[in-house]
């Protein structure tokens, strides 16, 4: 099953390049380019499974814009982004934003952000990460709340590390680490992992 996918750039010349280089993949499908304005509108008319957008398009997007909530939103840093710490971050998490390219990506990230995003995962790097955490959730401290094994599991959540990881670092079973997961996020009151980063903050091993 393909993936479709609405491309959003500022200027649409861009948009129709990225629609060419990406277009010779046969695992994703364009559903249309558009360019800032009003045309954005006609993305969710296209009921997208992604959809790429440049920051440029993103921040000039007004307050009250939505996307289809089923649709996951990739954004491409430009220069000036550079991996430092986006402004409001919960606010592009709360707007469907699942990943942001670092300016200079190639097309081979490209695409594996692309297929990676539509299958429900988050694409930012570590470092990244580490510093919207901080920044998002200083002095916020939850992790009492949690019991000794399930500070370790949440540790390695927010290090970036897969169900099968923890299961490995723990040497416990991936059924037992989902068990773990559903417990932290009810206890943190989130729903998923990037929340829970958010939620806890600078963490440090128990």
């Amino acid at each position: 099953m393909s993936i479709k996918l609405a491309i959003g750039c500022y200027h649409k010349l861009l948009g129709e390049a990225l629609k060419k280089l990406i277009a010779g993949d046969g695992e994703i499908s364009i559903a249309g380019v558009f360019s800032a304005g009003a045309d954005l509108n006609e993305i969710g008319k296209t009921n997208p499974d992604v959809i790429l957008l440049d920051l440029l398009t993103f921040q000039s997007l007004p307050e009250e814009f939505s996307f289809p909530p089923k649709s996951k939103i990739l954004l491409i840093g430009d220069s000036s982004f550079k991996g430092s710490i986006p402004d409001r971050f919960e606010d592009l998490i709360s707007k469907g934003v699942a990943g942001i390219l670092p300016f200079g990506s190639g097309l081979g990230i490209l695409k594996k952000a692309l297929k990676s995003v539509s299958s429900g995962e988050l694409w930012f790097g570590r470092k990244l990460i580490a510093q919207m955490i901080y920044h998002a959730a200083l002095g916020k401290n939850h992790r009492e709340k949690l019991s000794h094994m399930e500070k370790k599991v949440a540790d390695l959540i927010c290090q970036g590390h897969k169900n099968k990881e923890i299961a490995r670092a723990l040497s416990i079973s991936e059924q037992t680490v989902k068990s773990h997961c559903n417990r932290i996020y009810k206890k943190m009151e989130v729903s998923d992992r990037l929340r829970l980063a958010i939620k806890l903050g600078h963490i440090r091993n128990p």
